[in-house]
């Protein structure tokens, strides 16, 4: 059961900048086999996101370009179900407590990338340059819980945050032909 409403708003390339914002309020929920309704793991009830960027003609002609662009991606945390620890520590692995299937929500998920690019453009090939920087404010989103316990302390917490990918600077060369 999917239910939801989107708004978009964008602004098409022209006068050297574009952008692309979107934000979407939504439910989604499942039947399980056991005849219960529960969220999704992906019920984090709304995302927005904000898609801009801005190219300039470079040289004489102005058939070489240099571009800048923004990404920034906000949205309800994902959902988790709590752990049943006594049957998480006979398989090692973690084990959902059946009577609450995600019926808890991670952190709120934030994201914030950057890009610049130079662009060579000649008759036969062109050649592209960019720094693609991901996740500039390094913000720890969680993605899952696993279950891992310290045998060296038994006392401590087993169950254990698994993050998304911290700051990624991506260089690259790209050649078109």
């Amino acid at each position: 059961q999917n239910y939801g409403i989107e708004l978009t708003v964008e602004k098409f390339f022209s006068k050297h900048y574009f952008f692309l914002w979107s934000t979407s309020l939504f439910d989604s929920k499942y039947k399980a086999s056991n005849g219960k309704t529960y969220n999704t793991d992906f019920n984090g009830n709304y995302v927005t996101n904000l898609l801009a960027g801005l190219e300039y003609g470079l040289g004489k002609s102005k058939k070489n370009t240099i571009s800048f662009g923004t990404k920034l991606t906000y949205a309800g945390g994902r959902r988790y179900s709590p752990a049943d620890v006594v049957a998480s520590s006979k398989i090692y692995e973690l084990v959902p407590q059946e009577n609450a299937i995600n019926s808890l929500q991670f952190p709120n998920y934030f994201r914030f990338d950057l890009r610049i690019a130079y662009k060579v453009n000649n008759k036969k090939v062109t050649h592209e340059i960019a720094l693609d920087l991901v996740n500039v404010l390094n913000v720890k989103n969680i993605l899952a819980l696993s279950y891992s316990p310290d045998p060296k302390d038994p006392t401590a917490d087993p169950l254990r945050k698994n993050y998304q990918l911290g700051r990624l600077p991506l260089f690259y060369y790209k050649l078109d032909f």
